[in-house]
């Protein structure tokens, strides 16, 4: 059997490290209301540099899914807390990585099948769907499929 590369119990410990984030209180058992204090206190910039190098996706990629100016992105100082839509965003892109990784089993194999068009998304790139959050839901829902061996 090969290796999990991710633990689908982890998807919060994963949210943390990829966002850079120090945990203050124990880990509560909820992920939803740990997510939304950590969305509504607002996510530093440096976790966007901290997701750009864990998702293995280039700077201009990132800021297109997050929707703010590469040079918004160089400028901003790391420890600037940024907007709640981007947090959330962040937030709802390290969810779906981890997913892609667990069902995938690779996070290489999970970033081609990003980039290539997929029927089932009626011929888009799933990187084209996840600039918005219904984007993300859409392959976040493809990947459940892949993941119970549902394949249209």
């Amino acid at each position: 059997m090969i290796p999990k590369l991710i633990d689908p119990s982890d998807e919060q410990d994963t949210v943390f490290k990829w966002l850079d984030i120090k945990r203050k209180t124990p880990r509560p058992t909820n992920s939803s209301f740990a997510y939304m204090r950590i969305i509504k206190g607002g996510l530093k910039s440096k976790s966007i540099k901290s997701f750009i190098k864990h998702s293995n996706l280039t700077q201009k990629q990132v800021s297109r899914l997050i929707h703010i100016s590469e040079r918004t992105l160089q400028r901003n100082a790391p420890e600037k807390v940024i907007n709640i839509g981007i947090s959330e965003k962040l937030v709802e892109l390290t969810r779906l990585f981890h997913k892609g990784i667990e069902v995938f089993n690779d996070k290489e194999k999970f970033n081609t099948w990003l980039f290539r068009p997929n029927k089932s998304l009626e011929d888009q790139k799933p990187i084209e769907l996840i600039e918005t959050s219904l984007g993300i839901d859409l392959v976040f829902d493809e990947l459940l499929k892949i993941e119970h061996g549902v394949f249209s």
